[in-house]
């Protein structure tokens, strides 16, 4: 057996030491793993031990707050409540008018006489010419008549004249064709005279015969210088004859205006319509004298209307100018037509404000094609513009009005009710804009009886906003 090597001892032993250390570590880890899961639950258990006997009074107590509430809840009031709602997002200010018609006209007699017919009475719808009635005018007839002979006898005067002219014209025609021949004539006489002179120094002719030529010759320059004078009176007579046709003009001219302006002053006698529209007042009767004229001492014969449209005159307060424009659509309502609203149109806006009153004139118009609005109707006139602010609008059921003002009942998260006082900005009949009092979103208390008062706890029970206005605001 060989001896080992010195030192290889040492070395195992040490291995050996080693080996054990490892595997007791081994156990000593193994027993560890196994004892962990049990502390961590021992742990999670003295936690939830302490929770639980921490929390457990808090726990009931807070359910018997909660217990104590609803049974206070159930023996307090119940009321029905509704959010404010905010107002709309265009507000709506409202003015008085009160319509006329688009054209209106009052009609007075323009010539003086009596009535001799009337032909439409009040309510009547008559077109533009439409006669309305005539008068009777004897002294016009007359003179329209004398006007109608003047200018008869002014045309005839005329035509004569013209006639003369022309005679006189051709009087200077023949006149002058005179005058040629009477110069053509002293030509061959003037010839033959200087040969008859000649043959007579020759001695071929006579003295006389010479004479003769020279009698001839004289002759036919007094005929030229006759004929010539003639032309020059025919001239004359031309223009004598072309002044009286001018003259004869004139005064069938004068006669002609004369006889018009009797024409035009018959044409009044017969009162006629200035427009399609309806007769809305007749104040005479056949018989009675009318004079011409709109002084005081005349009364009106007949008042016209045009009704297929109206104006509305309404007058703006100056914080409300700026949302008025000419184009712009407005709302009318009449007592006449409760419920129903017509549409108006803005056309024409005043330059400037009236000092007085400081408001801004403005003037709209209606269709009104069926006839159904009537001059004169008191009208409410609706304007629309964009809010300036929002409001909370409620109910007008949760308003309180009481001596020192108005209230409303207001619930808060706690479920009671406070009183609070409440500025209306605009009634809106069903319901009210606050302006200060209640914020929107609050829940706002619907009728509520005497026995709720301020701070008192109540049960409330809430409603849709449109299930909290009245039946006949529900169609809208």
């Amino acid at each position: 057996m060989d001896k080992p090597e010195p030192g290889s001892t040492d070395r195992h032993k040490a291995a050996s030491a080693q080996q054990s250390q490892t595997a007791s570590v081994k156990n000593d880890s193994r027993s560890a793993f196994r004892f962990r899961p049990i502390f961590i639950l021992l742990t999670i258990g003295v936690i939830a031990a302490l929770v639980a006997f921490g929390a457990l009074p808090r726990l009931t107590q807070k359910q018997n707050l909660i217990d104590e509430k609803r049974k206070q809840l159930a023996q307090a009031p119940w009321v029905s409540v509704v959010e404010a709602k905010p107002s709309e997002p265009v507000e709506e200010f409202m003015l008085p008018g009160s319509t006329q018609a688009i054209l209106d006209a009052p009609i007075y007699a323009r010539i003086n006489g009596y009535i001799k017919g009337i032909y439409v009475n009040i309510g009547d719808n008559v077109k533009s010419g439409q006669l309305l009635a005539e008068i009777d005018v004897p002294d016009i007839d007359k003179q329209v008549q004398m006007g109608s002979d003047s200018v008869r006898q002014a045309r005839a005067n005329l035509r004569n004249a013209v006639e003369a002219e022309n005679q006189a014209v051709a009087e200077a025609a023949s006149r002058a064709s005179l005058v040629a021949k009477a110069r053509t004539d002293l030509q061959y006489a003037t010839v033959q005279l200087e040969r008859y002179k000649e043959l007579a120094r020759q001695g071929a002719v006579s003295m006389e015969e010479r004479d003769t030529r020279q009698t001839n010759c004289d002759g036919a320059r007094s005929t030229l210088e006759s004929a010539i004078s003639n032309e020059q009176a025919a001239k004359a007579a031309i223009k004598s004859a072309r002044a009286a046709v001018q003259v004869a003009k004139a005064a069938m001219e004068a006669a002609q205006s004369q006889y018009g302006q009797y024409a035009a002053t018959q044409s009044f006698k017969k009162v006629t319509s200035p427009f399609d529209g309806v007769v809305t007042a007749r104040n005479v009767d056949p018989g009675a004298l009318v004079t011409a004229g709109s002084n005081a001492n005349n009364s009106i014969m007949f008042d016209m209307a045009r009704t297929d449209q109206l104006k509305v005159y309404v007058y703006v307060p100056e914080q409300f100018i700026s949302d008025v424009h000419v184009g712009d659509t407005a709302g009318l309502t009449f007592q006449t037509y409760p419920g129903e609203k017509f549409a108006g149109t803005v056309a024409y806006i005043a330059g400037g404000l009236a000092s007085s009153s400081r408001t801004l004139q403005v003037e709209l118009h209606i269709p009104n094609k069926n006839h159904r609005l009537m001059p004169g109707m008191y009208a409410q006139v609706h304007f629309r513009s964009p809010a300036r602010t929002r409001l909370a609008v409620v109910p007008g059921s949760a308003v309180q009005t009481r001596a020192d003002g108005t209230y409303v009942f207001v619930v808060d998260d706690d479920n009671r009710a406070h009183l609070r006082k409440a500025d209306i900005r605009t009634d809106l009949g069903s319901e009210a804009e606050i302006d200060s009092g209640v914020a929107i979103g609050d829940k706002v208390v619907l009728s509520p009886s005497d026995d709720i008062i301020d701070g008192i706890l109540v049960n409330p029970q809430p409603l849709p906003v449109d299930k909290a206005l009245p039946e006949h605001q529900h169609d809208k």
